[in-house]
């Protein structure tokens, strides 16, 4: 590496995009990035989105200090990721997903701040004001209540609170570790990024810098997405890691040990029926919504 540069924190900025508008989050990162004085690369890879959301963000092509890649096909959310090891050209890569916002003007600066780090999770946020729309207020409502995390919970537990969406990570330690590519659809991949960290001992800082998630889906691809990844999640148990700490596998294995799971896989088509019904309302119920994975994951489990 030039020694020029040697001097300087190398970051890349690595944005996977899906069917989602983009350019103000890199017109927001492109500033930031020019603010910090040294060399920066935002690198947007597009994983075969609408035709419709393409066009939107085709001018980001043509900005600059900016590479953008449209792929022909659709790979999924994890062999995507993995793309950004041999495209980047620095060793520090910060992934941001693509529909999430960017609202402190310090966020760079602040990753750069402690970016010695191996890997260092920023957080995230949801809007607390409700959505105009009836049909998003279970995605908006278990985002508030239940992602959002706070700083002190995610300092106690640094590989549970882990998630995608916003983390730096170096390019040396992101080649051992990866994400597991047989996990295209929706869900858990970074559940299983963390696991590895932490079977590798390799530690997570967490750092108060959220950003905020502005991609709220309707409430019936909210829960088709919900099963997609309790799928992922038995696939994750198939691997033979210990994942008792994760709340909704914690809670079957104590139904189990109490000889109630058969009993609530006999109700579980007509119960998840009669739950649904509920969640698609404009009054969504989260201990409904709990109930509604305990039985499908259940369900999962016995193969039904």
């Amino acid at each position: 590496m030039n020694c020029e540069l040697s001097y300087f924190i190398l970051i890349s900025i690595c944005i996977p995009i899906y069917n989602f508008n983009v350019l103000s989050l890199v017109e927001t990162l492109t500033l930031q990035g020019k603010e910090i004085n040294q060399p920066f690369e935002i690198i947007c890879i597009d994983d075969h989105s609408s035709d419709f959301f393409r066009k939107i963000n085709a001018p980001i092509e043509t900005m600059d200090n900016i590479q953008f890649i449209s792929l022909e096909k659709n790979i999924g959310r994890s062999k995507i990721r993995n793309m950004f090891i041999d495209i980047s050209k620095f060793d520090k890569l910060l992934f941001i997903d693509c529909d999430y916002s960017v609202s402190s003007k310090m966020f760079l600066k602040n990753y750069l701040a402690i970016s010695n780090f191996d890997v260092i999770y920023g957080g995230r946020k949801h809007h607390p004001i409700k959505p105009k729309k009836s049909n998003e207020k279970l995605r908006w409502k278990y985002g508030l209540k239940v992602e959002d995390q706070s700083f002190d919970y995610r300092l106690n537990n640094p590989y549970l609170s882990f998630r995608s969406n916003n983390f730096l990570i170096k390019k040396s330690v992101f080649k051992i570790i990866k994400f597991d590519e047989s996990f295209i659809s929706y869900g858990h991949e970074d559940t299983l990024l963390a696991l590895e960290l932490q079977k590798r001992n390799i530690k997570i800082h967490q750092i108060d810098n959220s950003v905020y998630h502005d991609g709220i889906e309707e409430n019936a691809e909210f829960l088709l997405k919900t099963r997609t990844a309790i799928k992922n999640l038995s696939k994750i148990e198939s691997k033979k890691y210990n994942i008792n700490s994760i709340k909704l596998i914690n809670t079957y294995l104590r139904i189990k040990k109490l000889n109630l799971d058969k009993l609530l896989l006999l109700i579980s088509k007509n119960g998840m029926t009669i739950i649904e019904k509920q969640l698609l309302s404009s009054w969504p119920s989260l201990k409904l919504f709990n109930l509604y994975k305990l039985l499908f994951y259940i369900r999962e489990q016995n193969n039904v």
